[in-house]
C-alpha cells in the first residue's frame, strides 16, 4: 500500500482519512554542515524512519519540511536558515492543513535539535485550537544506552549517532576521505561561536571516533526504529483510553 501522501490520488485520500487511517507522519530537518556526512543529514534520517515505521503503526507519511533552523552552523557552505517566525507559522499551516484533511493523530520525526523549542510550541497550539493530538519526537533523544552497546562511542551533532544512521540508510553518503581532525570539536555553554568552530561537535568526553563498522551502525539504527515505534505505539495506545 502505497502510503505517501504525495503519490496518493485526492480520491484514494479521501476513502483512507480518517475513516481507515487517522495518523500522520511529518518528517521534519534543516540543511547544514554535518562534517563528513550530507548536508541533508537533518532530513535525511527523519525520512528513513517514518519509511520504515509507517506501516507498522499504520500511518500516511506527509511531505517533509526540509527547511528549519540554523543558528550555530549558519555561514559553512551550503547551510541554510528560516527565521524563527517563518518556520512556526509555516509550520502551523502544514500541521492545521493536516489537520483539516480529517488527522487526528500528527507525529512530527524532528532531525534537528535547533527548533525543538518551535516545534513545542506550535504542536501545542494546533493540538489545542483543532482538538487533534499531537507528539513530537527527536530521534536521537533517550539512545545513550542503545548507542553505547551498538557503537561504543559517544553522541554528537554529525558525529557518531548521526553518522551510524547515514551509514545504514546508505554508506555512500559517508565521506571518510574527507574527514579532518580540526572538524571535531567539543561544545561547551562557556562560549558561543557564530558559526562553531568546527563541523562534527561532540557533547561529552570519550571517544566519538568515526571509524565506524556497517554491521554495528545497522543495529543501531534497527534498534533506533524499533525504540521509535515503540514509544508512538505506546502513546497512541495511551490516547485511546483518554
Amino acid at each position: 500500500m502505497e502510503r505517501r501522501i504525495l503519490y496518493l490520488n485526492h480520491l484514494e485520500l479521501e476513502a483512507l482519512v480518517p475513516q481507515k487511517i487517522s495518523t500522520v507522519l511529518v518528517p521534519v530537518g534543516t540543511v547544514e554542515a554535518h562534517g563528513i556526512i550530507p548536508l541533508g543529514t537533518d532530513v535525511i534520517i527523519p525520512e528513513a524512519i517514518v519509511d520504515r515505521i509507517a506501516e507498522r503503526i499504520e500511518a500516511l507519511v506527509a511531505p517533509t519540511v526540509a527547511y528549519g533552523i540554523t543558528r550555530g552552523l549558519f555561514g559553512y557552505p551550503g547551510t541554510l536558515h528560516i527565521r524563527a517566525g517563518t518556520f512556526k507559522a509555516y509550520m502551523r499551516d502544514v500541521l492545521e492543513s493536516l489537520a483539516r484533511i480529517g488527522f487526528k493523530h500528527l507525529i512530527v520525526i524532528n532531525g534537528h535539535g535547533g527548533q525543538t523549542d518551535e516545534l513545542k510550541s506550535v504542536l501545542f497550539e494546533v493540538s489545542r485550537d483543532r482538538n487533534v493530538k499531537t507528539l513530537l519526537i527527536d530521534w536521537w533523544y533517550d539512545m545513550d544506552e542503545l548507542r553505547k552497546r551498538t557503537l561504543a562511542r559517544e553522541s554528537g551533532h554529525a558525529a557518531a549517532d548521526e553518522t551510524a544512521a547515514v551509514m545504514a540508510i546508505d554508506p555512500d553518503l559517508v565521506k571518510k576521505d574527507l574527514y579532518d581532525d580540526e572538524m571535531m570539536v567539543r561544545y561547551s555553554k562557556q562560549f558561543a561561536a557564530y558559526p562553531f568552530p568546527g563541523t562534527i561537535i561532540t557533547y561529552s568526553e570519550g571517544d566519538a571516533s568515526l571509524n565506524l563498522d556497517k554491521n554495528a551502525c545497522e543495529a543501531f539504527f534497527n534498534a533506533v526504529i524499533d525504540q521509535v515505534t515503540h514509544l508512538i505505539t505506546r502513546t497512541l495506545t495511551l490516547w485511546g483510553r483518554s
